[in-house]
């Protein structure tokens, strides 16, 4: 009788745990339909972000919807590198095309910076990462390095917004721009395609905005600008936001090429943005303008 008693316990012990286990499988599938569901509606507003634009000034609405709606991705999986990546990027789209106010905008490229940090810290640590050949780096991320290429590029950004809103000579001396070269480096390393050749563009943003500091930032170089945002331009020939930076570099530290430069410059203010990035490229088109200005002044 005892052995009846001990065999039915155990049927019972294993239909509860097959019970707990359907359970989970579930839940787990609940909560992955959840996030795609939720970035999937990031992915909407963010193709919203232009709506209501003033110029090259961005209504808040859509890229703060595209924000929440990524935060609660994140919340659903915070080792989702894709909610991050584009979290990341809605921010930068925040910080740098909604906000005006210097402090928020310090807050907004902070968390920026700090979702890169963790974010790296999920893939293995930025100090042990960055530590790795080229080579090295790919064959560890594997199938997931293009989308930690994104993350990569995106904290360079961060780093760099942070730095230039907060002041280079000050963020010279803390070592933002060794974090902004590594990132960007890595970046290029996993896929130097994503975000129309970003990592050469951030070096070259790099090496053509921070301050030479001899035993700081000595090893900063203008003929790098040049040559990164020539890379850069490789990739997507067509990106203004490349084609402004490349044309105030030749003008600034190339002489001899300082006339292609405001040819440059010109063929900016002459185009039509598209509709996909409008807010993005109506900003290049204005700074161009205002680079003529100074130029002819």
């Amino acid at each position: 009788m005892m052995r009846g008693v001990a065999r039915a316990r155990g049927r019972c012990s294993a239909k509860r745990r097959a019970l707990v286990a359907a359970v989970v499988v579930v839940a787990s599938a609940s909560e992955v339909v959840a996030l795609e569901e939720l970035v999937a509606k990031g992915d909407l507003a963010w193709e919203r972000r232009a709506e209501g634009h003033e110029g090259a000034l961005a209504s808040a609405a859509p890229i703060e919807a595209a924000v929440a709606a990524y935060e609660q991705a994140l919340e659903v999986d915070s080792g989702n590198l894709e909610a991050r990546w584009k979290l990341m990027r809605a921010l930068f789209f925040l910080g740098e095309h909604v906000v005006t106010d210097r402090e928020r905008q310090l807050e907004i490229f902070e968390r920026g910076r700090d979702l890169g940090s963790d974010g790296l810290d999920r893939l293995g640590g930025s100090k042990e990462l960055l530590a790795l050949e080229p080579t090295e780096l790919r064959a560890r991320l594997g199938d997931s390095r293009t989308a930690a290429a994104e993350i990569f590029f995106w904290s360079a950004v961060h780093w760099g917004l942070w730095g230039r809103t907060r002041g280079k000579f000050a963020s010279a001396r803390e070592g933002v721009a060794g974090k902004i070269s590594d990132r960007a480096l890595a970046s290029i390393a996993l896929d130097p395609t994503i975000e129309n050749g970003g990592g050469h563009r951030v070096l070259g943003r790099l090496h053509t905005e921070a301050p030479k500091i001899p035993f700081i930032t000595g090893w900063i170089d203008r003929e790098t600008a040049v040559r990164e945002l020539e890379a850069c331009l490789e990739v997507a020939p067509d990106d203004l936001t490349t084609r402004l930076y490349l044309g105030e570099a030749l003008i600034e530290f190339d002489p001899a090429r300082r006339a292609e430069g405001v040819t440059i410059l010109r063929d900016i203010v002459e185009r039509k943005p598209q509709p996909g990035w409008l807010v993005e490229e109506l900003s290049a088109i204005e700074d161009a303008r205002r680079l003529l200005d100074r130029v002819d002044s």
